[in-house]
């Protein structure tokens, strides 16, 4: 059973370019394609669905429940916890300087960032990620249940999802671990049963295509709904096409990767998948140095165009993804491998 295997690897590395991408649309539902933005946007199940995988495919056989957390402490939260104290930094000069709050409404503004659980706001992801690493016993549990009770637990979960839609500001961790679940377990699936999963591989990828163009075509042309479903849990809202269409996206990526791993190796994949977690705690610092920048000079975006839009987009996720990737290098240099603690690479 192989552990590290380049299919994964490469997937990674694609999980979080669609994440900065997804945070690098400019002009959202005034210009930029919208069936293109509901591709881009939710990138944060593919990470999820590695997750569940190496968590049966490296974790399971010798799992150790307080080593696996001292772990994931030390790699996963305390990088968030020092970007988290960098990115507040930020926040309260801009608070204070740009825009000239008094010292109590700066205070109250740290209070109401603080108690969302995260900073900047792609890092809503740790809180949640760390509680889905808390649950692991339950996830021993449904590793350990009959080949019929998995799949049917699955779909469960599935269904659930799909009317539970996600928590708004995604700031309800436990809403979103529920909503997200579904992604985690096909991770533990296509590890358990990968002999199922290989028997009906044309199958399912043919119902993966099928199901992403129906959920893409709903969800944009029809509903007309921009990007993720957002709402409280016990409100019944429609059906969440976003999650339908990132399951599709979950395994048709994986099958694009494997096929790729097959054919050639890639070495700027390979690294932005290893540095990928550094990319991930710290292009959002960029995000609000680019924003601020633009209102510090008084820069106007042009109309909204489609052209502008997508070029723009473009350019921004250039600016956050290749400053992201030249920080991380640099504080990798200079701290080696505690850089670890401090940025997740």
């Amino acid at each position: 059973m192989r552990k590290n295997q380049l299919e994964f690897t490469y997937m990674r590395g694609i999980a979080i370019i669609f994440i900065v991408l997804g945070h690098s649309i400019y002009n959202s539902g005034e210009g930029f394609p919208l069936l293109l933005e509901n591709l881009l946007r939710g990138g944060t199940a593919l990470f999820v669905f590695i997750s569940g995988y190496f968590f049966h495919r490296i974790f399971y056989k010798d799992f150790d429940f307080g080593k696996f957390m001292k772990n994931k402490v030390q790699n996963v939260l305390y990088p968030f916890l020092v970007v988290s104290v960098v990115g507040l930094f930020f926040l309260c000069l801009r608070w204070i300087f740009m825009e000239q709050l008094p010292p109590s409404q700066v205070l109250l503004s740290i209070f109401y960032t603080v108690r969302n659980g995260y900073i900047l706001y792609p890092h809503w992801y740790i809180p949640f990620i760390m509680a889905v690493f808390l649950f692991s016993p339950v996830f021993l549990w449904f590793i350990r249940c009959s080949q019929q009770m998995r799949w049917t637990l699955f779909i469960v979960s599935c269904l659930v999802a799909i009317l539970l839609h996600r928590p708004i500001g995604n700031v309800n961790f436990i809403h979103s671990v529920v909503y997200f679940m579904p992604f985690y377990l096909i991770g533990i699936l296509y590890s358990q049963d990968e002999r199922l999963v290989t028997r009906f591989g044309g199958m399912i990828t043919g119902l993966a295509i099928v199901f992403l163009i129906v959920s893409l075509v709903e969800q944009s042309y029809v509903v007309q709904h921009i990007g993720n479903y957002h709402k409280a849990p016990f409100e019944y809202n429609g059906i969440d096409w976003q999650f339908i269409q990132k399951l599709c996206l979950c395994v048709l990526t994986l099958n694009f990767c494997e096929w790729l791993s097959e054919r050639s190796r890639l070495p700027w994949l390979v690294e932005i998948a290893e540095m990928s977690f550094a990319i991930f705690f710290i292009h959002p610092l960029f995000d609000m140095l680019f924003n601020t920048t633009a209102t510090v000079f008084r820069f106007r975006f042009p109309p909204g165009s489609v052209i502008t839009s997508v070029l723009f987009s473009a350019a921004i996720f250039m600016f956050m993804m290749v400053g992201s990737i030249i920080t991380a290098r640099f504080i990798k240099k200079c701290l080696g491998n505690r850089s670890r603690t401090y940025i997740g690479w």
